[in-house]
């Protein structure tokens, strides 16, 4: 019985907040790939920071790791579905970290799609572009990367803090 859920009010104030966090990570993900076309493009690579990060431009056509690089395709549903649910635990959080969190984590996930949908060869075949390699983490990532795990952790923890705070008290004779 979908009525009868103890599901928190949709606020127009939270909306805009969601929405609005979404296409901010959205943007700033989208304007730094073209940045990292631009500049480190031809096999151009930045060292800076000692050398604890490099920026090169790395096309991955497969999911985290590169994995599943040959089922574009699939790669690209999952990928869709996890825009609607990260998106819809944004309109429907237990805490504004939970709401900010998720938000950020579905502009991370449709910076990623985009890039499958729109970038070269197309059609459910673009290949993610990444730019930002770490000397001691293994794959190459992009700021939509970081705002997919980051806001999944913060999401989380959100929910998590939420559940704590709400935890019946316990009397002095209860064990």
């Amino acid at each position: 019985m979908l009525g009868s859920m103890n599901r928190p009010a949709l606020r127009p104030a939270g909306v805009l907040l969601a929405v609005g966090v979404a296409l901010l990570s959205l943007a700033a993900d989208a304007a730094t790939k073209a940045w990292a076309l631009s500049a480190l493009r031809h096999g151009h690579r930045i060292t800076p920071a000692w050398g604890l990060v490099r920026l090169q431009l790395v096309a991955n056509h497969g999911a985290a790791f590169g994995i599943g690089a040959s089922y574009e395709p699939l790669i690209v549903a999952v990928s869709f579905a996890g825009v609607i649910l990260l998106g819809l635990w944004a309109l429907y959080p237990t805490s504004g970290a939970e709401r900010f969190g998720a938000a950020l984590a579905a502009g991370g996930a449709a910076g990623n799609l985009a890039d499958r949908l729109a970038r070269p060869p197309g059609r459910l075949h673009g290949a993610v572009i990444d730019w930002i390699h770490v000397s001691f983490y293994g794959p190459t990532f992009n700021l939509a990367d970081v705002w997919l795990r980051g806001g999944i952790v913060l999401a989380a923890a959100g929910w998590l803090w939420s559940r704590r705070s709400r935890a019946p008290e316990r009397g002095p004779d209860t064990e």
